[in-house]
């Protein structure tokens, strides 16, 4: 296929256009947020569409794409600046509301989208997929991918990373998977 490099060694894999970090808070996120001594501050709270929390007392906090730790420095800065002696909070991640996601497509038991948890492989990923359909052509299975150059497409040999001749490689939040029929 024109635009697909042959590879003969091992496969490198282009990188994506943004590497999200994982931590990271993003939309629709439920953090828990403790205010030592301070019950009533202390709860659970959902990540704004605008990528912010509402927190008591000092109002938008913003929070997207930034690690709890510090959304928890923020918030302790702002409770310092008159409302609390020396305030100590914790942020934690509970719940992802928004998980990022992988699509595989073609000779699969159940095309669709899948979660991406942070770490997946191609071989999980067609795992979760159901697995291949026996008209699935492995050799030449495609790995697309956003990249800072545009859209970049991959030719994978799934046959030898199932029969150890090649390394599973691991896939980001946004790949999309093409398991072509076989010819015969």
């Amino acid at each position: 296929m024109s635009g697909c490099p042959k590879t003969t060694g091992p496969v490198v894999l282009p990188p994506p256009a943004t590497t999200p970090k994982s931590d990271d808070v993003r939309a629709g996120d439920k953090l828990a947020i403790v205010v030592r001594g301070q019950e009533e501050m202390s709860g659970e709270y959902v990540v704004s569409a605008d990528g912010s929390i509402r927190f008591p007392r000092i109002g938008e906090v913003p929070a997207l794409d930034r690690n709890p730790g510090d959304v928890a420095a923020d918030i302790e800065s702002k409770l310092a600046d008159g409302w609390l002696r020396d305030p100590q909070v914790s942020v934690s991640l509970l719940e992802r509301q928004n998980p990022e996601q992988i699509t595989v497509l073609g000779e699969v038991k159940e095309a669709g989208s899948y979660p991406h948890d942070g770490t997946l492989t191609i071989m999980q990923a067609i795992s979760l997929a159901g697995g291949l359909t026996t008209q699935a052509q492995q050799r030449k299975v495609k790995l697309i991918r956003e990249t800072a150059q545009g859209r970049k497409t991959v030719e994978i040999d799934v046959q030898a990373i199932v029969e150890s001749r090649a390394q599973d490689l691991p896939i980001e939040p946004g790949d999309i998977i093409m398991v072509p029929e076989s010819p015969i």
